[in-house]
């Protein structure tokens, strides 16, 4: 029997169906395909070992409403610091396009990029193999929630052989309203075989109100394409943030991602990246950063062919009272020989009452294979401590220099230098500044 929370969604999608008519008949088989998947899982439990530490229960029971359009002035992209009011970009508030914040500036022609809204008018027969709940997520519940109830997404489309010169953007906005609200923003980004591109993905916060972002995203690397994907989750403190992400590599296609989550008071980001072709490679960093906050981060890489190559870096800065969470499972097939698959989870806690939960694993089905995987759990060294005081820094900045080092790996390495300069900013002002109980200065 289905609880509070499942009846109230399932309730949900029901009572939209009149709104979404006038859609394709396709997506609204896949929509009813994905609600029906969301009725089978039903929301996990802590008995579920991958949200273990999640209280899934608790998030899908909250008192949410759909989440209104919202207003939000071009000049507001100015002040979050992003660059967004530069670049070509989708934006998105509350899951839903803002074509007056949008631009496609400095895009060619032949890339499709538009709303889900705006082409189902124009181009439907280019949506129709990608709005389906992904095969590689239809074993998570909220995935198929997102796929069931999102009232538009960002797609973005490059044409084979083309390559991109500037990052193209993808923005989710979410504006609090007095009661508590739900959005399900979704992204497709396609990279046709031989393409280049950088895609930016940002979900940014403008409000201090309750409001859950339940994020869906894929991205398809065609044979010997190039994407470099920068993902930035800074909403507010009273957000829950939950994100399921798809990549599928194929042959001598690479895929670089680079994730930093930094707000929310409960952030979630499950990715999975399917390397399908021989040849293909990806590699999956990321950094989270958390004063008195929950973060979860679950990785799956599945090598299915050949010569594939994976890395990944997961790493975090915890402060106050907070959670971390990585799970990571590399999977390799027992076709995929010649694998090379590297994992590595690296945490730092800057308080007492901080606490991390690591789990990397590797489920390896062939026999020839080159594969690791490492956990490191710790503070900051005393030694070099005392050694950068005994050079005339005081504790603060000493600890402040160690920390900002510690992420560099990661920061360092975003190919958005308006993004990469944001990040810094808040590292600073939450992290880097800490004193000796893990506060914030």
């Amino acid at each position: 029997m289905a609880d509070a929370g499942e009846r109230h969604w399932i309730e949900s999608f029901a009572e939209r169906e009149a709104a979404r008519a006038g859609e394709p008949a396709w997506l609204a088989a896949a929509r009813k395909a994905a609600i029906a998947r969301f009725a089978e899982l039903g929301v996990p439990t802590r008995r579920h070992e991958e949200w273990k530490y999640t209280q899934a229960a608790r998030i899908a029971k909250g008192p949410w409403r759909a989440a209104g359009a919202g207003a939000v002035a071009p000049a507001a992209l100015e002040t979050l610091g992003l660059g967004i009011e530069t670049s070509p970009r989708l934006v998105f508030v509350n899951g839903r396009f803002a074509p007056a914040l949008s631009s496609r500036a400095g895009l060619a022609p032949e890339v499709t990029a538009g709303s889900f809204q705006a082409l189902f008018a124009s181009h439907p027969e280019r949506l129709e193999p990608y709005l389906a709940l992904p095969s590689a997520l239809e074993d998570r519940a909220f995935a198929a929630l997102a796929a069931a109830l999102a009232e538009d997404g960002a797609f973005l489309r490059v044409p084979r052989g083309m390559a991109l010169p500037e990052p193209v953007l993808a923005v989710f906005l979410s504006a609090p309203e007095p009661e508590p609200v739900a959005a399900h923003p979704r992204l497709v980004f396609v990279a046709e075989a031989g393409s280049r591109a950088t895609l930016v993905e940002l979900h940014v916060g403008l409000g201090d109100g309750a409001h859950w972002s339940n994020a869906l995203g894929q991205v398809v690397v065609g044979e010997n394409a190039s994407v470099e994907h920068v993902r930035l989750q800074l909403e507010g403190a009273a957000a829950t943030h939950l994100a399921h992400f798809h990549a599928r590599v194929e042959r001598d296609g690479r895929f670089a991602s680079r994730a930093v989550s930094l707000g929310a008071g409960i952030a979630r980001h499950d990715v999975v990246a399917t390397l399908a072709g021989p040849g293909a490679e990806c590699s999956l960093d990321a950094l989270y950063g958390a004063v008195d906050q929950h973060v979860d981060n679950r990785s799956t890489v599945d090598h299915q062919a050949p010569h594939t190559a994976s890395r990944e870096l997961y790493k975090g800065v915890l402060l106050g009272r907070s959670r971390g969470i990585f799970s990571g499972r590399v999977i390799v097939r027992r076709a995929a020989q010649k694998t090379d698959a590297r994992q590595k989870n690296a945490n730092l806690l800057l308080s007492g009452e901080a606490e991390v939960d690591s789990k990397p694993q590797l489920e390896i089905e062939a026999d020839d294979v080159k594969c690791s995987h490492g956990s490191t759990i710790g503070q900051l060294d005393a030694d070099a401590l005392f050694y950068l005081r005994a050079r005339g820094l005081d504790e603060g900045e000493a600890r402040a220099m160690l920390t900002r080092a510690f992420a560099a790996e990661i920061t360092d390495a975003l190919p958005s230098e308006p993004v990469r300069e944001r990040v810094e900013a808040e590292l600073a002002g939450r992290l880097f500044g800490a004193d000796r109980r893990g506060r914030a200065a």
